[in-house]
């Protein structure tokens, strides 16, 4: 055991000497050897800090934050935190590449790959929640949109869905649409979320009290027949569509 650790620590030392010396593809592939070997905690953070940089091996904020965390389970908090760096990261680059879909379904992979034990839709609906919710308070609002509707529509997040009401409701970050804002708010009302309930109230109160009943019977099948056959802003959702030719009558 003590000649195995003494390798180990050879090996630690020649790979921070290739990075000096600017070989840092050879260091990377050292860690990864050490790895084999054995669950070295510095071999995981320094192959989480390669990966995260793209130094001797392509930039992969997937690979760094598993490598993260791996070290953050020894207790580190220095490397839990540089794990959610690389979350953030990683949801900022499929923000900008993909579809909300794209971006879901690649949150999921990502979670289930660096945290397995864990629910992956609820994990992946919290991490994508968190930067949603960080692009709003910036006021980044088509980047927020975007993220509330990755996990409102693809993972049923009920906070996601109210926010996305919100949005649409003031026109932030999408066209202005109220019946998308009353979806949704009804969505997330449906999940027990009081302040979409109260602002699904308010829509259609404002509509009953400015409307004529057929005008009222009109917006309320068009929401139906959106919900039917899905548009850019609400997806196809047949329960739905059944909800709002009810209400309708």
């Amino acid at each position: 055991m003590k000649k195995s650790q003494e390798m180990i620590d050879r090996m630690l030392e020649n790979a921070e000497v290739f990075l000096a010396e600017g070989k840092a593809d050879r260091a990377f592939s050292t860690y990864v050897e050490i790895i084999r070997m054995c669950p070295d905690f510095t071999a995981q953070y320094n192959l989480g800090v390669l990966f995260a940089q793209g130094r001797g091996t392509g930039q992969n904020f997937l690979e760094a934050a598993y490598w993260f965390e791996q070290a953050a389970r020894e207790g580190d908090e220095e490397a839990e935190k540089l794990c959610r760096r690389c979350t953030v990261e990683f949801l900022q680059q499929k923000t900008a590449a993909g579809s909300a879909r794209e971006l879901f379904e690649a949150m999921a992979h990502f979670s289930f790959y660096v945290w397995p034990e864990k629910d992956v839709r609820i994990t992946a609906n919290k991490q994508i929640f968190s930067v949603a919710a960080w692009h709003f308070k910036r006021e980044e609002y088509a980047d927020a949109a975007k993220l509330f509707r990755a996990a409102a529509e693809f993972g049923g997040d009920g906070m996601s869905q109210n926010y996305l009401g919100v949005l649409y409701n003031a026109g932030a970050g999408v066209e202005k649409n109220d019946l998308a804002a009353l979806y949704w708010f009804d969505r997330a009302a449906d999940q027990r979320i009081a302040p979409a309930e109260k602002d699904r109230d308010g829509i259609l109160n404002a509509y009953r009290s400015s409307l004529s009943p057929a005008e009222f019977y009109e917006q309320m099948n068009l929401l139906g027949e959106y919900c039917a056959f899905g548009t850019e802003d609400i997806p196809r959702d047949a329960a739905k569509a059944e909800r709002w030719r009810q209400a309708a009558v």
